[in-house]
């Protein structure tokens, strides 16, 4: 979280941690209601506390193929088109009900509603929901229940009884608590929850062989002393005083800062929590954090060592010593450092160590054209090639067997540093160390970006998604996908589109945040075929509920400054034949031509049908391209598709000027 919005979090944090210390049981003690992120059917993140503009919020417990449940989710839709400032969430907390039976179930009863998947229970729990159809209404201005009952049932006179408490609270009328027992007509509707024996079982959970080395395998590397976590998690002590955020963190999916959809793909170093992890977490947490019997493997956990993983690195670059001060947001660093090597090499491996963990929270870094100057803006982290991308507990890379990373003589190493404040001054001399390869590898390791520079986001938005793409123009093997925007950025996804039109997700992150960026490197890489194309959308949020948004009033295009916005999709790849490791060939990803026909193609084709049609192209350049497009368009196809498309940008006046303006 940057200083930019904490104090905008003090009020949300202080509820979440007071509903905490205010349970009973898995109830609240005055029906205050936490804070909680779950995704729904859909793959979209849904954050309570994120609504408190609505008037209020009504949450209900599902269940797939139930007629009573049917039957209020119909009451429900009727009462959200009678009050449109009420928001409304269903939550199904039946393990072995899925996304996919949600979607089929939803849309058998005809009704288009939000289902959040609460697999894990602890939302369920923590709302004191005991029946499927069993809602509450939340007032948003305290997050304090004003009704608990069925949606659906003669209650003290009302055959509406939500609808009855929403029109009295949005009346301005002082609502008070309702509480009605769940009838008789709902008992067949009761949810599959722990027990009281399994509940008393939770006070036995193990620290020293449970909780402990969930933390040490999911949250030790940044917490630990020196790391960039800020507190280091050093005993039970530190845990158990800690253990309110813990588990809020865990409850609004804060922490650990892992982004990806568990229900899509599987990724290399994946951090996140399990739904096991989860519930042993919080349930021991709510049962005490008690510390019971056996050693406390936490002391052992050991400072942060900067020490070279792979041995003593063939090139150490020490990066430019930058002061991060004690407080404030700072935009990003960009260094440039000569390459002081007089012969081109091939690099096989990269690790990065900061000088401050605390305040290094990313660097990119990347080898490009020689600055003479040491001049940063010399270097362009959208073409050069990558060396690799540090994240806390991802410093070291070694590149896919029989690949590697031309560095030619020459050039110069650039670094683009993410650095955040902690409270006091403090100095980073950060070093990138290379391994070289022996010999020239069989495949080169491509990096692209799939950029769209013409995006533009509306003042006030609250979800508005861009979307570019690339295609791939020979068979190739995907490695890593990196989803990249600034503070408005909500969720990106990444699809694959074969040829034959069919498309698969394969990377989502539904909760985006911008503190927390990476590479998520595939466990099995993807074999594609060429014309496959990898579909990369962004959804945006510039609406004032957004707590980092620096400006919900400003329309937002593209730029690099935190304030603009990008669509930015990183993709590590190399061909599936043998590459051509001739330097001349290779000393950039890609040529400049390829790559800018590239982007045009994949932010101009809104169709994405794999051409650009004349109507796609910028209104103010039709007239001249309408000679250009038919001469070109020689198949009939209505549009330029790759190659036809090179040869408008590179052969003809009006496509060089397309180069110089994208």
């Amino acid at each position: 979280m940057t200083l930019l919005n904490y104090t905008r979090w003090i009020p949300r944090m202080i509820c979440a941690l007071t509903s905490f210390w205010l349970a009973a049981g898995t109830a609240w003690a005055d029906d205050r209601i936490t804070n909680f992120m779950l995704i729904d059917q859909h793959g979209e993140a849904t954050e309570l506390y994120y609504h408190d503009d609505a008037s209020a919020v009504v949450l209900m417990a599902h269940r797939i193929e139930s007629p009573l449940v049917a039957e209020s989710a119909r009451t429900l839709a009727a009462v959200q088109q009678q009050f449109s400032n009420v928001r409304i969430f269903l939550i199904n907390a039946i393990e072995d009900e899925d996304r996919e039976a949600i979607r089929t179930d939803m849309k058998d009863i005809d009704v288009n509603m939000s289902v959040l998947d609460d697999r894990a229970q602890l939302v369920t729990r923590a709302l004191g929901l005991t029946h499927a159809g069993q809602a509450l209404v939340v007032d948003t201005k305290t997050w304090q229940v004003l009704y608990r009952g069925p949606v659906v049932d003669s209650v003290a006179g009302s055959a509406n009884p939500v609808g009855d408490v929403l029109a009295q609270h949005t009346s301005g009328d002082p609502a008070t608590l309702t509480v009605t027992a769940m009838p008789a007509s709902h008992g067949s509707e009761e949810l599959p929850l722990p027990d009281a024996a399994e509940r008393d079982a939770y006070q036995h959970i193990s620290y020293t062989d449970s909780v402990a080395p969930i933390l040490m395998r999911k949250c030790v590397d940044c917490h630990r002393p020196g790391g960039i976590g800020p507190w280091a998690m050093t005993s039970h002590a530190m845990i158990q005083g800690f253990s309110p955020m813990i588990r809020e963190t865990i409850l609004t999916k804060r922490m650990p800062p892992w982004h990806a959809d568990p229900a899509v793909g599987n990724f290399a170093h994946d951090i996140s929590l399990t739904i096991e992890e989860e519930q042993t977490l919080v349930n021991w947490i709510e049962a005490g954090a008690r510390r019971g019997d056996g050693p406390d493997p936490l002391e052992s956990v050991a400072a942060v060592e900067s020490t070279w993983a792979l041995g003593e690195p063939d090139l150490i670059i020490d990066l430019p010593g930058f002061t991060v001060p004690a407080t404030g947001v700072l935009d990003y660093e960009n260094f440039a450092v000569a390459n002081p090597l007089a012969t081109p090499v091939w690099v096989r491996a990269v690790q990065i160590i900061p000088g401050d963990r605390q305040a290094v929270h990313h660097v990119i870094a990347t080898v490009g054209p020689p600055s003479p100057a040491n001049d940063a803006d010399d270097g362009d982290a959208l073409t050069d090639p990558q060396l690799m991308t540090f994240v806390p507990g991802n410093e070291v890379y070694q590149y896919p067997e029989g690949t590697g990373l031309y560095v030619p003589a020459n050039s110069s190493f650039y670094a683009q540093m993410h650095y955040t404040t902690y409270g006091r001054e403090a100095s980073d001399n950060t070093r990138i160390g290379l391994y070289f390869a022996e010999q020239a590898p069989e495949h080169v390791l491509q990096h692209y970006a799939i950029i769209n520079p013409q995006l533009q986001i509306p003042a006030g938005a609250r979800e508005h998604e861009e979307t570019a793409y690339y295609q791939f123009q020979r068979d190739a093997i995907i490695y890593a996908l990196f989803p990249h925007a600034h503070y408005r950025g909500k969720a990106s996804r990444f699809s694959l589109r074969y040829p034959d039109g069919s498309e698969e997700l394969v990377l989502s992150s539904p909760n985006y945040d911008f503190n927390w960026q990476r590479y998520f490197k595939f466990e099995q890489p993807r074999h594609v075929p060429a014309g496959t194309m990898v579909v990369h959308r962004t959804v945006y949020d510039n609406s004032a509920n957004n707590l980092s948004n620096p400006d919900p009033d400003r329309t937002v295009s593209w730029g690099e400054q935190t304030s603009e916005e990008m669509l930015y999709g990183g993709i590590s790849y190399r061909y599936a034949d043998a590459g051509n490791t001739d330097p001349d060939a290779n000393s950039r990803v890609d040529a400049e031509a390829h790559f800018v026909t590239s982007v045009a193609l994949g932010f101009l084709d809104t169709s994405l049908d794999g051409r650009v049609s004349l109507d796609e192209m910028p209104g103010n350049m039709r007239g001249q391209l309408a000679a250009a497009f038919e001469s070109l368009d020689y198949n009939q196809s209505g549009g330029l598709e790759y190659d036809q498309l090179y040869v408008l940008m590179t052969q003809t006046p009006v496509g060089e000027a397309l180069m110089d303006a994208f």
